[in-house]
């Protein structure tokens, strides 16, 4: 998908891109990204360089001399422009080691475009996590990113998907990722948005076998001017299903956040499960944030609902902490610490959380 459609789609499609206006970015002109060389520091969840699995894109080309899979080589193929698979599928496997997708973005010193699609297949019982990280544009250009993936998980499988976007000041990314989630699968998304000039992610999960399982969760971390934007659609196709929806965000100056979730339970999807909530913590009084839950219910036998609250700092804690000797600042900024990692703390793998508290905790010390 190259920007322009993404364009014209949010012009089509008023009221999905009602809160993110593309208007600016249509009257850019974007080139196509040039080649360009990865950065010598890359980031990684695993502290130890030897034992990572690194997948490296640069521009939306993969970069085979900088990345690292050891006995996983093989797993990618594909090229720009019909795009890249990484598949698992065709056997059961497990995968213990976290394998990083790192995307980087050099849009030199012209505006750039940059297209990426991926087709992630993950077979029968398989298990994977994959931790994508949304590296820095360099330069002081504009950038814009558009990545498609699609990922197909068979019976049993089960995938860990993690993103981190800190795309800085002039990088705009769009990112659609498409998900069928077979018979006992489960995937399990989390998204920690630090910066980005314009940041939508979309989620479209299918529950297509029975048993299926979808957790999404994810904390967006804006301030100045910054605008992000997750919108998730969660399809409960079949019975017995099971989804839950947790995003939290934390806007400051005169930054924007949007959370557009909606879930759709199929006429003979029964015995459905799905749970979606959403919050949002203001640290300014020009900060902005938009919440539309919405529940598309054709099944009698379910349990479904939705929560949504937008408010500032919570006025008695602020004093409870002040009046047992913190300061302002230290008491506003445990307050807002306490908020950003109440879901991050529900991360399993524990250098994946680590790593997210950590990001969250260097944005955090700059709110202060």
């Amino acid at each position: 998908m190259s920007l322009a459609a993404v364009i014209e789609r949010s012009q089509t499609d008023r009221e999905g891109w009602k809160y993110t206006s593309l208007a600016p970015m249509a009257k850019q002109a974007f080139v196509p990204a040039l080649p360009a060389q990865a950065p010598k520091n890359l980031p990684s969840i695993v502290a130890v360089a030897g034992e990572r699995h690194q997948i490296v894109f640069v521009n939306g080309v993969w970069q085979p001399e900088h990345s690292r899979l050891g006995e996983l080589d093989g797993i990618l193929k594909g090229d720009p422009k019909t795009g890249y698979r990484f598949t698992l599928a065709g056997q059961t496997c497990l995968v213990t080691a976290p394998v990083e997708l790192v995307f980087v973005t050099d849009a030199g010193n012209t505006a750039a475009e940059i297209n990426l699609r991926l087709t992630i297949d993950l077979g029968t019982s398989g298990r994977l996590t994959l931790i994508e990280h949304h590296v820095k544009a360099t330069g002081s250009v504009p950038a814009a990113a558009v990545y498609e993936t699609d990922i197909m998980l068979g019976p049993q499988a089960k995938l860990v998907h993690g993103k981190i976007v800190d795309g800085g000041e002039m990088l705009s990314m769009f990112a659609q990722t498409r998900v069928d989630i077979a018979e006992g699968g489960y995937y399990d998304n989390f998204i920690l948005t630090t910066s980005g000039k314009l940041v939508r992610n979309e989620i479209d999960a299918t529950l297509a076998g029975k048993l299926a399982q979808c957790t999404l969760n994810g904390t967006m971390l804006v301030r100045g001017t910054n605008h992000a934007d997750t919108t998730t659609h969660i399809r409960h196709a079949v019975p017995f299903g099971n989804s839950s929806q947790v995003y939290k965000s934390v806007v400051d100056g005169k930054a924007h956040a949007v959370f557009q979730g909606k879930i759709t339970v199929a006429e003979h999807a029964q015995k459905t499960d799905a749970q979606q909530v959403s919050r949002a913590l203001l640290l300014s009084d020009q900060a902005e944030v938009d919440a539309k839950p919405e529940l598309r219910i054709f099944a009698d036998d379910v349990k479904c609902s939705h929560g949504s609250t937008v408010g500032a700092l919570d006025e008695d804690a602020l004093f409870y902490l002040r009046a047992r000797g913190l300061n302002e600042q230290a008491a506003r900024g445990l307050l807002i610490r306490a908020f950003a990692n109440d879901i991050i703390d529900e991360i399993q793998m524990p250098e994946w959380r680590d790593y997210c508290r950590t990001k969250a905790e260097e944005w955090c010390d700059a709110a202060e």
